[in-house]
């Protein structure tokens, strides 16, 4: 196995009200990863840390690993103006790229069908419920994914079908290598990893 990601002594700040203390974690590819506490524990702060949004006060992040990340569904997200396709496309950039390959499209189209969406390719966001948008992103993630996959509440939203969709193509990228940082409360979440480490946050 090859390590993805190391947090060494995380403090994490906002202002100054310490957010994360002394906090240390390491992943390893093809490992999932469980992140839960109580709310305002700090849950998205570390993920969004771990992405690169927002900075260690002290501490040291290594990551070996080309991250994707889904933060939490915003109402702006739904009011973006695009087609499906086109959000979903856009996982592929990459630095310096201006046009769109075959390949890419592909991989997109590809991406649409694992997550069970590819019938909404046409749609336009704002005609999505909460749970379909949620998809959307993900298969943009998926589209364009590295060694490391950061998923924060993904699930929220997802009816019980759309859920199994998920988890399927989890388990799948998973078996690929891929390490997953998802960030939960919901128990049923945690048993549809089988092997998974759970880290809760108090």
């Amino acid at each position: 196995m090859t390590e993805r990601l190391k947090l060494t002594n995380a403090v994490i700040k906002y202002s100054e009200r310490v957010i994360i203390h002394d906090f240390s974690l390491s992943v390893n590819s093809g490992e999932m990863v469980f992140i839960t506490g109580s709310n305002g524990s700090g849950k998205s702060t570390l993920i969004k840390t771990i992405a690169g949004l927002l900075p260690l006060s002290s501490g040291t992040l290594e990551r070996t690993a080309k991250i994707s990340y889904v933060p939490q569904l915003e109402e702006a997200d739904r009011d973006f103006p695009a087609r499906v396709n086109e959000i979903v496309l856009t996982g592929t950039q990459r630095r310096g790229k201006l046009l769109y390959s075959q390949e890419d499209k592909e991989r997109a189209k590809h991406a649409m069908l694992e997550l069970g969406i590819y019938e909404l390719a046409s749609r336009q966001l704002t005609t999505l419920s909460g749970g379909q948008l949620r998809r959307v992103f993900i298969a943009r993630a998926i589209c364009g994914l590295g060694d490391l996959l950061l998923l924060d509440e993904p699930c929220a939203g997802l009816d019980v079908q759309a859920h199994e969709i998920l988890f399927a193509v989890l388990r799948k990228i998973l078996d690929d290598g891929c390490a997953v940082l998802m960030v939960t409360h919901d128990e049923s979440d945690i048993n549809g990893i089988e092997g998974a480490r759970v880290i809760n946050i108090s």
